[in-house]
């Protein structure tokens, strides 16, 4: 079986097409499209070009789940911060599902959060300990969890597009300007993470576009042309980068090969600095994985016992 996720957030809108064998699920193909939606949010509405914007994309990716061979009944939709935190929510998603045919799934913070944390156990490399983050461009979810099984979990409206928008007022953030924000994000982390630790014998994982496009940078100054995760990040390193990018150092280099993160990159490596930080460790580690594989796992197990259901049923 073939299934299709599409993902609706604040900057991207993807898709992943997934083949279902068994118990494992693989990732066959990848779609992006940069529809930016939080630039259409005004007065905490999402406008009438943002809402076409949005409907193209999302008809555009059901367009490319159909290539791959995805059935109607195994391509579902799902929205995140951007709509969640639209005042028009409600006009946009009858919208939505009128114009695309589909139930679109709202997640709520803390939905988004398990979504998040499902798609990484999915990952090889996720130890069955530790504290995940998955940085979006609206939110960010930290999720703590202990052998395997998810403990607490917080959304923060921290994501690396909400902190390029609330504090940077040119192309680029500057340094007075990524000041700020470290000082929001301490004050936010301070009075919201409260029950989320880090033993220093466990790790920090972190999933999301920044997160990847940060790793893919470093592999890149580095020579190294293929990004392979986990990638381990210390702070030090995060921190030299996004001095070097706000400098303009790196800027061409940046723009050259994450060329849609550019401006967003160095607001999303301060929020994951920070956290580290309130965490007390001195780095953190990509890992693959995401909403998207979470949720598609979800679809699959719950068929499953659905089925299995019925069976015991007819017997």
């Amino acid at each position: 079986m073939r299934l299709s996720v599409i993902d609706i957030g604040s900057n991207t809108i993807k898709t992943t097409v997934f083949k279902a064998d068994g118990k494992n699920l693989k990732e066959i193909s990848h779609k992006t499209l940069h529809a930016k939606l939080s630039s259409h949010i005004k007065d905490g509405r999402l406008s009438e070009k943002g809402i076409s914007v949005l409907i193209d994309s999302v008809n555009k990716l059901k367009r490319v789940s159909k290539k791959f061979g995805c059935k109607k009944k195994n391509t579902f939709a799902f929205a995140t911060a951007c709509i969640r935190g639209a005042s028009n929510r409600d006009e946009i998603l009858r919208r939505l599902c009128k114009a695309t045919k589909m139930e679109i799934r709202l997640l709520s913070g803390e939905e988004e959060a398990e979504m998040c944390f499902l798609g990484a156990l999915s990952s090889e490399s996720c130890p069955k300990d530790g504290v995940l983050a998955d940085l979006g461009g609206g939110s960010c979810e930290f999720i703590l969890f202990e052998n395997s099984t998810s403990k607490r979990k917080v959304s923060l409206n921290v994501g690396a597009l909400a902190m390029y928008k609330k504090f940077a007022s040119k192309k680029y953030i500057d340094f007075d300007e990524l000041k700020k924000l470290s000082s929001y994000l301490k004050n936010e982390f301070s009075s919201n993470l409260q029950g989320i630790t880090l033993p220093s014998d466990r790790e920090f994982i972190v999933t999301g576009g920044t997160a990847r496009a940060a790793a893919t940078l470093l592999e890149k100054l580095a020579n190294n042309d293929n990004l392979t995760l986990p990638k381990k990040i210390t702070l030090a390193e995060a921190k030299d980068l996004c001095e070097k990018i706000t400098s303009g150092e790196l800027r061409d280099i940046t723009e050259e090969v994450v060329k849609d993160r550019a401006q967003t990159i160095v607001p999303g490596l301060y929020v994951l600095i920070n956290a580290a930080e309130a965490f007390c460790t001195d780095h953190f580690t990509v890992v693959s994985g995401g909403a998207r594989n979470g949720f598609a796992s979800k679809t699959v197990n719950e068929r499953k016992a659905k089925k299995q259901k019925k069976k015991v049923k007819q017997k």
